[in-house]
């Protein structure tokens, strides 16, 4: 066993805002003592100096696409910027000249994927039509996501690939009809991402994760329209060797398609997005409230009945999966814990965004103690950019959004970012738990970041492994030059971590060649 000792820093370990120590023993990775003096006695094979640094546990991002978070970063670009000015293109015109310029480098037959497509900010309140992406992308394969994910414009040859008619066709999707096609859209993406491509991509998430601070993502990957689902196969193998922690949620209902990757995770784990979503966005019309959109007076229905979700849900728990379920309106929010609450496990199961809670449905969480992942950076954004949820929603139910509620009544309450629905960027969810959209219901900056490691190391059943600093957990830890607890809140978007560190090793920032991708395959391969 090699130890090495790490001094001259400020260790903050994470379990109480005020815990500090000043010495820090690693073994193969694993921290094996804290203390405030240095052993006495205790020979280390390195000794390594801070440099008087700030050091805190890495973060966790319990939610994220990691295979289109790949491939927007390798064969994508992001259609909408969110700049101090606004966002940035605003209408049709501006979205027309960025399609025009990506589409000229490109080869002829090219698959373009573009995400963050703001269309509450789009002067003409609208996506393109298929006419519209043909001409402006000259009659290549297109998709434009918008920033939610839950609605989609597809260009005349995109929907040929997905054998749907064009033919009265305007090429947007919504709702179930853009839900149910994902997994042959993913198949097609990925079909285009060239091996330079994929090692470019691959580099570039890691990279991000390192700059950062976060050690493990929760990755949900899969859809079950595709019928062999090739892309996330790859995935699965190519995330083994990740130096960043893969969590792998299978979003597929069919049980025997994510029993056959049962041998390589850490735990059984289910669900997420895709197949296992009660409902869509709130920025698609596509949420699930009992009350009417305020814009169109219509109402979104749930995307599976009652007896139907018990069921399924039922059957995961009872063949030991961790559930995970995409639930965003009230109606959703209460369907899938009415599920959950037949559970017998005990097992801490998941709601995934669940941003609008009815009274109901909140004493049901205080009493059960689900854990919940949201993404308060998207409505820090809404508030001040976007305006989807006083544009589409009654004030009655925009007033239910809640975050220090559900902290304060011991919630397992995580932030994420939802990649590539966002940036990677922690620091920006923190921002939005800090300066909440009910300011209210703000929490202070380490109530932020134990939403960033212990919980979410909870959320993923590896509080016993990671989140603190403590002996026996992962020695994985960044270093920063400011006293993240004591900065004011608003400075906490532009915090970020000096160096990142797995295992007690400094990560080496990738350079995204064939080489490299093909090198990290020959490391022994990792429980996902």
């Amino acid at each position: 066993m090699r130890k090495t000792l790490f001094y001259d820093g400020s260790f903050h370990s994470g379990v109480r805002e005020a815990d500090t120590f000043r010495f820090l023993e690693v073994t193969d990775g694993i921290i094996t003592g804290t203390y405030q003096e240095k052993p006495a006695g205790v020979r280390y094979a390195k000794e390594i100096s801070l440099g008087g640094k700030h050091v805190y546990p890495c973060l966790i991002d319990g939610h994220v696409h990691m295979l289109f978070s790949l491939a927007v970063m390798a064969v994508g670009f992001t259609v909408c910027d969110i700049t101090p000015a606004g966002v940035v293109p605003h209408n049709l015109a501006g979205v027309e000249k960025k399609i025009r310029a990506y589409a000229a480098k490109k080869p002829r037959n090219a698959v373009i994927a573009a995400n963050n497509y703001i269309l509450t900010a789009m002067d003409e309140r609208r996506l393109p039509t298929r006419e519209e992406l043909d001409d402006w992308a000259g009659g290549r394969p297109v998709v434009i996501y918008s920033i939610d994910g839950h609605c989609s414009a597809l260009s005349t040859p995109m929907l040929k690939k997905l054998e749907l008619d064009p033919k009265g066709h305007n090429g947007t999707l919504s709702g179930e009809a853009h839900e149910r096609v994902q997994g042959r859209l993913t198949d097609i993406i990925s079909a285009s991402i060239t091996l330079p491509l994929l090692a470019k991509g691959i580099a570039n998430f890691q990279n991000a994760c390192a700059a950062y601070g976060i050690s493990v993502v929760g990755a949900l990957e899969g859809n079950g329209d595709s019928p062999k689902d090739r892309a996330t196969a790859l995935i699965v193998k190519l995330a083994r060797h990740f130096d960043v922690g893969v969590r792998l949620y299978f979003q597929y209902i069919d049980l025997k398609k994510a029993e056959k990757y049962a041998k390589v995770q850490k735990h059984l784990r289910i669900g997420g997005c895709g197949d296992w979503e009660m409902d869509g966005a709130t920025g698609s019309h596509s949420s699930a409230f009992h009350v009417p959109f305020k814009d169109t007076g219509t109402t979104a229905p749930c995307y599976y009945e009652q007896d139907f979700v018990d069921r399924i849900v039922k059957e995961a728990d009872e063949k030991g999966y961790q559930i995970a379920s995409h639930a965003i309106g009230e109606a959703a929010i209460e369907r899938i814990i009415a599920a959950l609450n037949q559970t017998t496990s005990g097992r801490m199961h998941r709601i995934e965004h669940g941003e609008f809670h009815s009274d109901a449905s909140l004493e049901e969480l205080k009493k059960r103690r689900y854990a919940v992942v949201m993404q308060p950076g998207y409505a820090w954004i809404d508030k001040r950019y976007l305006n989807t949820y006083t544009q589409y929603l009654p004030q009655e139910i925009v007033d239910r959004m809640h975050f220090k509620t559900l902290y304060d009544a011991g919630i397992c309450l995580c932030g994420s970012s939802d990649s590539p629905v966002q940036d990677l960027d922690p620091w920006l969810q923190m921002l939005g738990m800090v300066d909440f959209y009910h300011p209210e219901e703000s929490v202070t900056p380490y109530e932020a970041f134990r939403c960033y490691t212990i919980n979410p190391a909870r959320a993923i059943l590896e509080d016993d492994e990671r989140g603190t600093l403590e002996t026996g957990k992962a020695a994985d830890f960044f270093t920063a030059d400011k006293d993240l607890f004591a900065i004011q809140p608003k400075d906490i978007v532009s915090f970020r971590p000096d160096r990142t560190y797995y295992g007690g090793r400094p990560y080496r920032k990738k350079k995204g060649t064939v080489a490299e991708l093909l090198g990290s395959m020959l490391k022994k391969a990792k429980l996902v």
